[in-house]
């Protein structure tokens, strides 16, 4: 057979290897993708711009708080070094050293000569002064020497007995004690006459109130009944024991309200006294004694619900403490069974 010949021509792009594989041309966006693919495009340029922008201010307001960090420096925290243990050394070398200061005499200065070295030195008496019931008055610190103020009572060969207040510097220096110079006799610390107390209105020695502050303070420092019967359920004011007087008779009471204390009062309502009473210990020996009191009512009694630490301070004093007639915390009040002292500290 003869081959068949043909008039058309050879699309070019069937001219291809057989092995090769043509791969079709990518789909052409419609309408819809088009618009939505500018769109991005818009957004995507508005967001660099924000971006350039913002980037300055950013870098502004980061330089601005480095640099006030920078600028503020932190407080430093100092710990202030506990100096209680000088404290409590100086003062009781300051008592010995006055001590025998006083107790010692020409014949026997050794006491005195093993605390200071003036002693050496020092006049001294031939008889020695009698001392009794020392107490530290004031300690503080001054550039580095405890000023430590010791009161004596101190009786001479006149006879002539006073309190007596002696000045002493200490230095402490690694747990060793040194006096600088003998004992100097200053002037005591100035008493005031008192303040004026809250307690203007005058209770009648008869009535309920009376009544059971007079029972109380039997109780209380006489041992005459069961104190726990006049104070509030649940406060503890314990009677001393063992009773220091065997009578106590009520002088003056006074509060800081303008009630009727005759009448039966209503509940929870809170009443403040200043009691003075004669405390009887033997038949030639009675004192006056005053007690600041707070009472509550309840069921229709007054009850004692606190010996309190200190009277109410009329508000024209200065350092008064809460207004007239405030309740004040409820309990029993240690009473100091010695002498005792004070410290007051720079």
């Amino acid at each position: 057979m003869s081959p068949t010949l043909s008039l058309r021509r050879r699309r070019p792009e069937l001219d291809v290897p057989p092995d090769e594989v043509i791969e079709d041309p990518p789909p052409i966006a419609s309408a819809k993708e088009q618009v939505a693919s500018k769109l991005g495009a818009k957004v995507t340029t508005i967001a660099l711009m924000g971006c350039l922008v913002a980037g300055p201010l950013g870098l502004a307001a980061g330089g601005l708080a480095i640099a006030q960090a920078s600028g503020s420096v932190a407080p430093v925290q100092t710990t202030v070094p506990d100096q209680s243990n000088e404290r409590a050394a100086a003062g009781e070398f300051a008592q010995r050293l006055v001590l025998a200061w006083l107790g010692s005499t020409r014949d026997h200065p050794e006491q005195l000569a093993a605390l200071v070295s003036s002693a050496q030195t020092a006049s001294l008496p031939t008889v020695a002064f009698t001392t009794s019931d020392p107490a530290v008055s004031s300690i503080r610190s001054i550039n580095g020497v405890w000023a430590v103020t010791v009161a004596v009572t101190v009786t001479d060969s006149r006879p002539s007995t006073a309190r007596r207040f002696f000045q002493v510097p200490v230095v402490v220096t690694d747990q060793t004690l040194a006096a600088l110079t003998l004992p100097s006799p200053v002037a005591g610390p100035p008493v005031a006459a008192g303040a004026d107390l809250d307690y203007q209105v005058q209770v009648a020695s008869t009535g309920p109130v009376a009544s059971t502050v007079a029972q109380f303070l039997s109780a209380y420092l006489a041992g005459a009944g069961d104190v726990t019967r006049y104070v509030t359920p649940g406060d503890q004011l314990p009677a001393i024991d063992p009773a220091p007087y065997t009578a106590v008779r009520v002088t003056d009471l006074r509060c800081d309200l303008n009630v009727d204390t005759a009448a039966t009062p209503k509940d929870g309502t809170i009443l403040r006294l200043l009691a003075a009473a004669d405390a009887t210990a033997t038949a030639k020996q009675t004192v006056s004694v005053n007690y600041a009191l707070t009472l509550r009512s309840r069921a229709g009694r007054w009850e004692v619900a606190a010996i309190d630490p200190s009277p109410a301070l009329s508000t024209k004093s200065p350092g008064a403490g809460p207004a007239s007639g405030q309740p004040t915390p409820t309990g029993s009040i240690t009473t100091p069974t010695g002498p005792t002292s004070s410290a007051t500290t720079p």
